[in-house]
């Protein structure tokens, strides 16, 4: 990848999901065989509100490298190609450019789809509210003052980054964190015509081998904003041969159910697991090694239930699946929520923190090796980490961290153990602080880097914790920026 933009940030490698359409001639970039019949990629809105049914019933079977562009059907633009072996070269339009004079200066711009590529286009990076959250807890350069400046030129408002800057500063933070042939590519879909079904299915899985750079749309002279296009090539090394890679054969299964309706579908069909919900939405995310492992899981058990019924060289596949969860397991490590636990100790944007643990260990090619050894001198020697690591430690946490009870650290630890959100770290940590007895006796409670305190001229009121962004109740001071509440008689958190 080049360069990266000023503000943005390099990111742990994470594997990659991408979001398609159905299409009933296997995404290999020909029009479906019978368009008005597929129902399941309506789903997407895009495609519901532009799919042209006459002139795709008209063109049905032909290859789309054969159409003139204003004939390319909408699905191409939600990477329904991403199967074609050639290249595909699209003009693309700001959706602005007609109707806002602050972009009637940005002109159709070409974009290339390589073969055996996707345009990912990671969505929920470019909302404003997400990227509001996302550059304060990795701390990028996004300058919430351009795209206020940029809205009023426009003289409306839109929940989407205007500016160039603040796009490419999230745009290569994102793609940062894809490598290619270490990130894993999953394809999914939000609908098929095998099941009906609200939860996501995958539909292949490859290796990521290429992310192409961004692309600036054209000007026809100056304006008053600039931007990019935020997709970006994505190529992958699934093949029909499925030698490194696979699609999950579900056209070939519509032909078997069709013969043995006795059979159930969902038995065929490769869910996205529930708890990797939101990593397989906004049409592109990172998924991490954990999401990987399980998606992949999932994957498997459905193989061996397919090959008893589709014909195919299945076991290279399974093969193949094996073979990326051992190594999964290892790029995993034995702490993947370790950015958890500091948060949970009281650390601000502690999983920032754990990134660059990540990256020192591997730069020292030690990425399974145990970080808390390094988190320990961090607190107590920081200077030995270099200003990066040291600015993230203030003399508070430095303190407070010496004076931790082992058994303190010892849940510190095993909560780093499991995948978890800071959140959920967060109530794991509190909840296990004290027995309800010890809580009540107590007027000032130690939660692991702030202290709520109980004010003694309100004794009538019911004593809860509050943990959360806004005070509740003002029978408690609260200081720590976390979740909900806990019910301090059970410290149970609701």
């Amino acid at each position: 990848m080049a360069q990266l933009h000023e503000g943005a940030r390099q990111l742990p490698l994470r594997h990659l999901s991408v979001r398609v359409p159905w299409n009933d001639t296997g995404w290999t970039g020909v029009i479906c065989k019978k368009p008005v019949e597929n129902i399941a990629c309506l789903i997407l809105t895009r495609l519901r509100e532009t799919r042209n049914d006459a002139a795709e019933t008209a063109l049905a079977g032909r290859s789309w490298e054969d159409l003139l562009p204003d004939q390319l059907p909408p699905c191409m633009i939600e990477r329904g190609s991403f199967m074609a072996p050639y290249e595909i070269v699209r003009q693309t339009s700001h959706p602005y450019a007609a109707t806002s004079n602050a972009h009637k200066h940005l002109m159709p711009t070409s974009f290339r789809h390589p073969p055996y590529s996707a345009a990912c286009l990671p969505f929920r990076w470019m909302l404003k509210e997400s990227a509001g959250e996302l550059s304060r807890d990795l701390e990028l350069g996004f300058v919430t003052d351009l795209e206020d400046q940029a809205h009023g030129v426009m003289g409306f408002d839109t929940s989407w980054v205007q500016t160039k800057h603040n796009q490419l500063v999230l745009l290569d933070t994102f793609f940062s964190a894809i490598q290619p042939r270490r990130s894993l590519c999953f394809f999914y879909a939000k609908r098929t015509p095998l099941v009906d079904d609200a939860r996501r299915v995958i539909v292949g899985v490859g290796w990521v081998t290429h992310v192409g750079s961004s692309v600036e749309y054209l000007y026809s002279g100056p304006g008053p904003l600039d931007s990019v296009l935020w997709e970006r090539p994505v190529q992958h090394s699934v093949r029909p041969d499925f030698r490194d890679g696979f699609l999950l054969p579900y056209h070939a299964l519509l032909d078997y159910l069709r013969e043995h309706p006795e059979k159930d579908p969902h038995e065929f069909v490769a869910f996205v697991p529930d708890e990797q919900f939101w990593s397989f939405s906004y049409a592109s995310e990172h998924v991490t090694n954990d999401g990987a492992i399980a998606s992949l899981l999932s994957c498997a058990k459905t193989l061996s239930r397919i090959q008893e019924v589709v014909p195919g060289q299945w076991d290279r596949v399974i093969a193949w699946v094996d073979a990326r969860l051992n190594e999964l397991w290892k790029m995993r490590g034995p702490y993947p929520g370790l950015g958890a636990a500091l948060s949970a100790f009281g650390v601000e944007n502690g999983t920032l923190l754990a990134y660059e643990l990540e990256g020192l260990l591997a730069r020292q090619q030690e990425e399974a090796a145990d970080p808390w050894p390094l988190v320990d001198l961090l607190f107590r020697d920081p200077s030995s980490l270099g200003p990066d690591l040291r600015a993230k430690i203030g003399d508070s946490l430095r303190k407070k961290w010496q004076a931790l009870p082992a058994e303190r650290r010892a849940l510190l630890k095993l909560l780093s153990r499991f995948e978890l959100a800071a959140p959920q770290a967060t109530r794991y940590y509190v909840c296990l602080l004290y027995p309800s007895d010890a809580a009540d006796d107590l007027l000032c409670v130690d939660l692991g880097g702030c202290r709520i305190i109980k004010k003694k001229k309100y004794p009538q009121v019911k004593r809860r914790v509050y943990i959360c962004n806004k005070m509740q109740n003002r029978d408690w001071v609260k200081l720590y920026p976390h979740c909900q509440y806990a019910d301090r008689d059970h410290m149970r958190v609701h």
